[in-house]
């Protein structure tokens, strides 16, 4: 067993007062067999009213808003996590949903020939990310396409992951997106939860690894549309600029 600190911020300055913005967050790891959420702690604009609830697919999610004019919505999700070896249990999910392409993991070109064993070929499929794509920060967007990645060959974390998704499913493998915080990083991170028949497994291809420890799990789904972190809503036509920075420390 192990004890994470994890301290999550963002930041959204707009250009011009907004009256009103609606939001959704995921920004609380999820309680789950192999980690438990010990403390926790919220502090966002005093403006704002959440409310807690659950999305389809179980993840925590807070929604809210506020209705008077202000130029700066923020937030700071923080608490101690505690953690076991990365085996998240089947709990009845329909596999289903995990086994078709999205728009943002469908493939159409049979790219690698896999072992029968789903353990075995996603090592490959690790594997074949790692000596073939590049990780290339700014190469990428939220709305770029697995087969986007595969003919640009660059990405980030989250093409990573959509990429590994697209090749599992090819493979009659359910494969899910996940996101949550790791280990030394600065931002949120993407890996892939795989079914082994029993239970989901943790892979991370842009490490090229199968995860055991030093991973804090948020939200889960069919790619990242499913459980983006922070997603908002506002009147006006004011641009509005982002800036998120993450901790996550062994205790």
């Amino acid at each position: 067993m192990k004890r994470y600190l994890y301290n999550y911020q963002t930041i959204v300055e707009f250009s011009e007062p907004v009256p009103l913005h609606a939001v959704m967050l995921r920004c609380q790891p999820i309680n789950n067999a192999c980690q438990m959420v010990e403390q926790e702690h919220l502090v966002l604009s005093p403006d704002y009213w959440l409310q807690a609830g659950q999305d389809v697919y179980y993840n925590r999610i807070l929604f809210g808003g506020a209705n008077e004019p202000h130029s700066v919505f923020s937030y700071v999700s923080t608490g101690i996590v505690a953690t076991d070896t990365y085996v998240v249990k089947y709990c009845g999910e329909n596999l289903f949903l995990f086994q078709q392409p999205t728009p943002l993991t469908v493939i159409s070109d049979r790219v690698l020939t896999l072992r029968k064993n789903c353990i075995e070929a996603s090592y490959d499929i690790c594997q074949w990310l790692n000596e073939n794509i590049e990780y290339q920060p700014q190469a990428t967007t939220v709305d770029t396409t697995a087969a986007e990645v595969l003919k640009s060959r660059q990405g980030v974390c989250q093409d990573f992951a959509h990429l590994m998704i697209a090749f599992c499913r090819q493979q009659g493998i359910p494969a899910r997106y996940v996101n949550g915080f790791l280990e030394g990083e600065g931002e949120t991170h993407a890996w892939v939860e795989i079914f082994d028949g029993y239970n989901w497994l943790g892979f991370d291809p842009t490490h090229n690894r199968c995860i055991t420890d030093g991973y804090v799990k948020i939200a889960h789904g069919r790619d990242a549309a499913d459980c983006p972190v922070s997603r908002g809503m506002y009147t006006g036509s004011a641009q509005q600029k982002t800036m998120i920075h993450v901790t996550l420390h062994q205790l």
